[in-house]
């Protein structure tokens, strides 16, 4: 088990051009889009929506506000992960998530007392950082079956959100992650050592 975690490890990078005319199955997406699903997040608020983008006209348009890079449009599966806006204690979904999975009253006391008082700004940073641990989780399980990925921040957000036509009140866009398999070989990476990287306290 270690060993096929640490060879999906080395496989997975950002794969810069992926082979449009080999598709994914729908079983292997649903089981990258179930290792989001089961992910970690912030008091188990997952704040996340997966927005599968499978309408080529969409693709191109994404495409010119994206840098032009050339994964939007060439990966099999393109998706795009929505964070939720709308995270104080009295709003719907919150109320939803609390009752939905039985919230005892001093646990919604105290994510009350940690959220409601931030901006709007706050929030939505705490909100959108949560999709992170699930893309890399999307992604190392990705990898685990194969299939490469890269995760790009590298768009104009207002744009992406319009073409997609979300209800920009309730989620925003931070990431999207192209899906599929490498036409070229993967090149060599750059890691610093282990060593480099931790400090002991």
């Amino acid at each position: 088990m270690r060993n096929d975690f640490e060879k999906a490890m080395h496989f997975r990078h950002a794969c810069k051009l992926f082979d449009a005319t080999k598709p994914m199955s729908n079983e292997d997406l649903t089981f990258i889009l179930e290792a989001g699903r089961l992910s970690p997040s912030s008091f188990g608020m997952e704040q996340w929506q997966f927005f599968v983008i499978r309408d080529t006209e969409m693709k191109e348009e994404i495409r010119t506000v994206a840098w032009n890079q050339p994964q939007i449009t060439t990966a099999s599966e393109l998706i795009a992960i929505g964070y939720k806006k709308k995270v104080r204690s009295t709003d719907g979904y919150i109320q939803s998530q609390f009752n939905q999975f039985h919230f005892p009253e001093p646990l919604r006391q105290l994510y009350a007392s940690f959220m409601d008082p931030r901006s709007d700004e706050a929030l939505e940073c705490w909100s959108s950082r949560q999709v992170y641990i699930a893309a890399a989780n999307m992604m190392s399980a990705a990898a685990s079956i194969g299939i490469d990925s890269c995760p790009i921040e590298g768009f104009d957000r207002d744009a992406v959100e319009k073409i997609m036509g979300i209800d920009t009140d309730t989620y925003g866009i931070p990431l999207l992650i192209p899906f599929g398999y490498r036409v070229k070989e993967q090149q060599s990476r750059h890691r610093s050592e282990l060593s480099e990287l931790i400090t002991y306290l």
